[in-house]
């Protein structure tokens, strides 16, 4: 007869391999199951049914149009993350929130390098890919992290962020400059404005090198064919095709574009008399990065 306790059962790997194969779930989850079912699969994903997390699979293959683009600041490091879900409704759950945040502040302090270093960072004492799947059983909707963008200040530079329509446009810009800025808050608002600039107007590169050169040449031959549609030749079509390219950069180039606050100064003469106000010189665009709901 037997005394009532029995030695545990050794779970494998392939057998951890077979039940994440067959539920989608995580590597932790799927060992836990097997180990209180005995290593058998079947009740395995029966067990993992009853807790709700074998939804995540089932989810798997759902489209994920909605979501929000949320920040994280960890000391001088900001993140700007785009998480997915498939409803509005869900986007603007407390469960999908709290998410959101968790995930933004632990990109910032981890600044993975790609989206498996990111399900790989610790979150809440296990990683953030099981509190994602996690929330998916909770919630009952697909939820995925699509890109992230991190910056990292220093003495010689500021960081700061722009959201627009509710989370579904959000801009993360760094400036930097040489010297003390003798008027932070100028700085920290120029900072802001050209987020906002960015958020609006859309720009390709903060300036013409930014833009790979097959794109130049697309533009180039537009605008040549429309010119020649228009029966211009020789020397007058080539200045043409240069004053459109010009255009081009103007429009996609965000230190040629017009500043939105006065719609007159290009943003490239507006740092330089900002420059003057704050204190610093070489005032300008290190990096910026746009991220659009599934875009």
């Amino acid at each position: 007869m037997s005394n009532g306790t029995s030695a545990p059962v050794e779970i494998s790997a392939q057998a951890v391999a077979q039940l994440r194969e067959k539920t989608g779930l995580g590597l932790m989850q799927c060992k836990k199951a097997l180990t209180e079912t005995a290593g058998d699969i079947e009740a395995a994903i029966e067990f993992l049914r009853k807790q709700g997390a074998a939804v995540a699979a089932k989810r798997s293959d759902r489209e994920t149009k909605e979501g929000k683009i949320v920040f994280g600041r960890e000391g001088s490091t900001v993140s700007a993350v785009e998480i997915n879900c498939e409803t509005d409704f869900v986007a603007s759950s407390d469960d999908f929130i709290a998410f959101a945040a968790k995930t933004a502040k632990a990109v910032a302090l981890g600044n993975p390098a790609d989206l498996t270093a990111v399900a790989a960072l610790p979150l809440d004492g296990t990683t953030l890919a099981e509190v994602n799947t996690a929330v998916i059983a909770k919630i009952g909707e697909k939820i995925s992290i699509r890109r992230f963008a991190v910056e990292t200040s220093d003495a010689g530079s500021v960081i700061e962020t722009y959201s627009h329509l509710g989370g579904k446009i959000g801009v993360l810009i760094k400036l930097g400059f040489e010297g003390t800025p003798s008027d932070t808050a100028t700085l920290t608002t120029l900072a802001r404005d050209l987020a906002m600039q960015v958020a609006a107007s859309a720009p390709l590169s903060i300036d013409p090198s930014g833009i790979s050169a097959a794109t130049v040449e697309k533009e180039r031959e537009i605008a040549r064919e429309l010119t020649m549609k228009e029966g211009k030749t020789g020397d007058m079509l080539e200045r043409i095709v240069e004053g459109k390219l010009n255009k081009f950069y103007k429009e996609s180039c965000l230190l040629q574009q017009i500043f939105v606050k006065d719609n007159k100064t290009p943003i490239e003469k507006h740092l330089a008399a900002s420059a003057k106000v704050i204190g610093v010189e070489n005032l300008r665009v290190v990096a910026f990065h746009r991220l659009q709901l599934g875009q």
